[in-house]
Order: structure tokens, then C-alpha cells, then sequence
């Protein structure tokens, strides 16, 4: 305990003073102000793609029931304190926790929104975390070209993280107009289908096998594809007879639960997440917010999330 103590005090947040830290485990009442809905996995596990094996791995903090009956889900949500000690009370905080109105939480599970990052932004610190663990795991260099296929909420964090690293040369590939549209308004090199090859690394976000497949192909001797999917219980074939053995190309995945061993000696779960929000601070992603969906009508959301029927790249349940 005395380390979390000191690791959360070195976050230096503004409603934390000098020798005066709070009792982390300490519950406090969050009333929700939005949560975003990660559209793959949320259908994956609404549809029953869910392998047994993983599901005690897939848990979320504070999800009540499990996957096989009724259960609650969600992982990114901010909100105000309502209830608290008073450094906290009336402060905006995000965790992870179910799609909920009103939380109750432990001190230790939340982190204080910084000045400077509208609620709405918050909620892609998660799916933020994400983006940075995958280029972590692909060790991009200078110079290196990169392409991203899918511009959904995951790829477009990881494409707009990526843009901004100096030397870097970066193509998006999205099939979708709208998604299309929206790279090329933020200056995005965006193309509705693979455009060459000899990339030194690869994301592939899509859960296509189809599009893995065309990323192993596009990768350049000893390349790396990323891959950021979750594909559930379905199966997928890729070909690993054309030049996977000859190339030394490497499909490596990516996934946030975990922070890669080469950073564990300097890096751990807080420190990223204040990393995470600078990025949010300074990258500006409220773009990808494209929809918002009332609380109120969430239930006909998911009905219409497991038919396949939404479009969008990042929504959020407004409380």
C-alpha cells in the first residue's frame, strides 16, 4: 500500500496536497457524465462470441453477473464526485467501470481529469492506453512506414499517435466514407483499399482476417504487423506459405491488460495513464466523438450494436 501511495502522489493532481494523501480506499459516489462504447468488443461479447477460457480474463472492474447470463460492461466513464472527501467532492475523475449512472468507487480506482480536457475526450483515455501500448509493442523508428488499416476509434488514436512522431511516414487505409471523410479533414493520407506495399509496420484494428492477410503481404522483409483485433470464438486462416518464413515477419499482439516487459522497468499503470492524458491534452482526438446516446435510450443502442447496425467512429452514453 505504501508504494500505490507514493505512486499515486508523484501524479501530482491538483486536489492533492503536499503530505496530505487521502485513504485510497476510501468509496466515494461518481454521478456519470459519459461513458464510451467500444463498438467491436462490446458487440463481440453482446453476440456470445466469447470463448469460456477468456472470460474471467475479459472481466472489467465493478462488472456485476457474467458473460453466460445477464451482466453489466463497459470500461472507460467519467464523471463528477458527488460524495467524498472534500478534495475530491465536485472534482471530474474517470476509471473503469461499467456503462452506469450513478458509481460508487474506491478512491484508488480513479484518476483526476486534468484542466484543459473537455469530459467527452476523457472518455477515450482507455482506448487511448490502447494506442500507446501497441506502438510500444511495435518499436517504431524514425523513418519507418507505417500503415493503420481501419480508422475506427482504436485505429484512428493509434494513427493520430503515430502521425506525430518526427520522421514518420503514415497511411490509413478505412473502407467506410464517413471514416474516410473524417481522416481526410484532419490531414490523414487515407486510401478505401491497400495501396503498395514494403511497410516496415503494420496495424491492423479491422478483426478482418481478410485485411491480415493483406497486411502480412504488404509488410517489408522482417516487417511487423501489429494486430490490435479481438476476433471472439471465430476462427480465421491466413496463408503462411507465400513469404511469411522468407521475409522474418512478425504478427505480434497487442493488448492493453498488459504493459510490455522492455517497459515494465520505468513505466507502470499510472504513469501510463498520465501519459495517456497528456496525449488527450495535447493531441486534441474530441473529433473522434461523433455521436453521443442518450442513457435513456442505451437498451435499443445495444439491440441495434448486435444486429450490426451502427455506424460511427467513436459514441459515447450521455448520463
Amino acid at each position: 500500500m505504501k508504494i500505490i501511495k507514493e505512486l499515486w502522489h508523484n501524479l501530482n493532481h491538483s486536489w492533492l496536497e503536499e503530505k496530505k494523501l487521502l485513504k485510497l480506499e476510501e468509496e466515494i459516489l461518481i454521478e456519470s457524465k459519459y461513458s464510451l462504447i467500444s463498438l467491436g468488443t462490446e458487440r463481440t461479447i453482446t453476440t456470445k462470441l466469447l470463448d469460456e477460457k477468456l472470460a474471467a480474463k475479459m472481466k472489467v472492474p465493478h462488472m456485476k453477473g457474467d458473460f453466460r447470463e445477464n451482466f453489466t460492461y463497459g470500461y472507460s466513464l467519467d464523471g463528477k464526485v458527488i460524495e467524498g472527501p472534500n478534495q475530491l467532492k465536485e472534482k471530474y475523475v474517470h476509471l473503469m467501470h461499467p456503462h452506469q449512472n450513478l458509481v460508487k468507487a474506491n478512491i484508488s480506482d480513479v484518476f483526476s481529469i486534468p484542466v484543459g480536457i473537455s469530459l467527452k475526450t476523457a472518455c477515450l483515455a482507455s482506448n487511448m492506453e490502447t494506442a500507446v501500448n501497441a506502438i510500444w509493442d511495435a518499436g517504431i523508428e524514425l523513418g519507418d512506414k507505417i500503415l493503420v488499416i481501419g480508422f475506427g476509434t482504436i485505429g484512428a488514436l493509434t494513427s493520430l499517435v503515430t502521425k506525430n512522431i518526427p520522421g514518420v511516414e503514415l497511411t490509413v487505409i478505412e473502407s467506410d466514407e464517413e471514416r474516410i471523410a473524417l481522416a481526410n479533414q484532419h490531414g490523414f493520407q487515407v486510401f478505401p483499399a491497400m495501396e503498395g506495399e514494403n511497410y516496415d509496420v503494420v496495424f491492423n484494428t479491422t478483426g478482418s482476417e481478410t485485411l491480415l492477410q493483406k497486411a502480412l503481404e504488404a509488410t517489408s522483409q522482417e516487417g511487423k504487423i501489429i494486430e490490435m483485433s479481438w476476433y471472439g470464438t471465430r476462427e480465421i486462416k491466413i496463408n503462411l506459405g507465400a513469404d511469411f518464413h522468407y521475409g522474418r515477419k512478425q504478427i505480434i499482439s497487442s493488448q492493453v491488460s498488459q504493459i510490455p516487459k522492455r517497459k515494465l522497468d520505468r513505466w507502470d499503470y499510472l504513469s501510463r495513464k498520465k501519459l495517456v492524458f497528456k496525449l488527450l491534452k495535447e493531441l486534441k482526438p474530441d473529433f473522434l466523438i461523433d455521436r453521443e446516446v442518450p442513457f435513456s435510450e442505451s437498451p435499443e443502442f445495444f439491440n441495434h450494436l448486435r444486429n450490426g447496425k451502427v455506424k460511427g467512429t467513436g459514441i459515447v452514453i450521455k448520463y
